[in-house]
């Protein structure tokens, strides 16, 4: 079951990025109908987008997110944070990863990410309030989730996904408004390979709606980065109910990080939102629900609660 389950979310990763990447290339093409009157660049386009959207990713991701989070060393004189560094040491040796840098960040919060580009980049940050609502078990369990974050080269994933999305919407933003305010191709029947009017009205399509698309394909990637890190926690850890154990204290404490970190939301391990959302909130949501986390974690352990 474990495994199973490890390998269906490997493989639906891969498939929402071709999907991502299939969205940038029609993004592409609509670009050069609606501008350039086709001649097939289209797909040169997109792999300069996706080639600049990675190179970003890999220098500047991590320490943009530890400056604005004020990310800090654990303390020695306080006793959660001077034995955490030893605790993520021996499950990195576990995992058979590099030993991850250790930080704290000073909210009353309960939440946890992992960052950096590479597993010998890696780093994990936990908040004081995490810390200090979980006892040890629970804690090693959500270092586990982390550590699998960075094993997975989540991070990397997650930031290229979330500027991917931002070079969507701010590309489609500004066409239109070229469009709408005097730009683009006016002959409708000229240029594009002879498809004319029909070729515009698609290419205008694609405009609008890849955005949309861009936003749920990111959040799917998501979805399916944190039920992965779920699943490799438990089987680093071999102690199911200690994951379990971790989700519920998170999911009964409705205290968030600050809202000031919001632009990082796909890294924490529970996202950090309302606790009570709407169905549109739940439809854009980076992470899935966690009653359905801790569900699919019953069933992999065998609890006789899961249904």
């Amino acid at each position: 079951m474990l495994y199973d389950q490890l390998a269906r979310n490997r493989w639906m990763t891969a498939v929402l990025f071709v999907l991502f990447t299939v969205l940038i290339i029609g993004l592409a093409w609509a670009l050069e109908i609606l501008f350039l009157g086709g001649g097939g660049g289209a797909i040169y386009l997109a792999g300069l987008i996706i080639v600049g959207v990675l190179v970003f990713a890999w220098f500047a991701a991590d320490r943009t997110v530890l400056s604005a989070l004020r990310a800090r060393p654990p303390r020695d004189d306080v006793p959660e944070e001077r034995n955490l560094p030893a605790m993520i040491e021996g499950l990195a040796l576990a995992a058979g990863l590099p030993m991850p840098a250790v930080y704290v960040i000073d909210d009353p919060a309960p939440n946890a990410f992992a960052t950096g580009r590479s597993p010998d980049k890696g780093v994990v940050a936990f908040t004081t309030g995490l810390l200090q609502k979980m006892n040890r078990q629970q804690v090693e369990a959500v270092a586990a989730h982390e550590l699998s974050h960075i094993g997975n080269r989540d991070s990397l994933i997650g930031v290229a996904a979330a500027v991917l999305v931002g070079v969507v919407i701010v590309v489609c933003r500004i066409a239109l408004r070229l469009l709408f305010y005097g730009g683009g191709r006016r002959r409708g029947g000229s240029g594009g390979g002879g498809g004319g009017a029909p070729l515009m009205v698609l290419g205008l399509a694609v405009l609008v709606l890849a955005p949309i698309f861009a936003l749920l394909l990111r959040f799917a990637i998501s979805r399916r980065r944190e039920t992965h890190a779920d699943v490799n926690a438990v089987r680093l850890t071999r102690n199911p109910e200690a994951m379990i154990g971790a989700l519920e204290i998170l999911h009964a404490d409705h205290a968030t990080v600050d809202f000031a970190h919001g632009f990082a939301a796909h890294l924490w391990i529970e996202e950090p939102t309302d606790p009570e959302p709407g169905w549109i909130t739940k439809l854009f949501s980076t992470h899935p629900p966690i009653p359905e986390r801790i569900e699919r974690l019953r069933a992999i352990a065998g609890d006789p609660r899961h249904r």
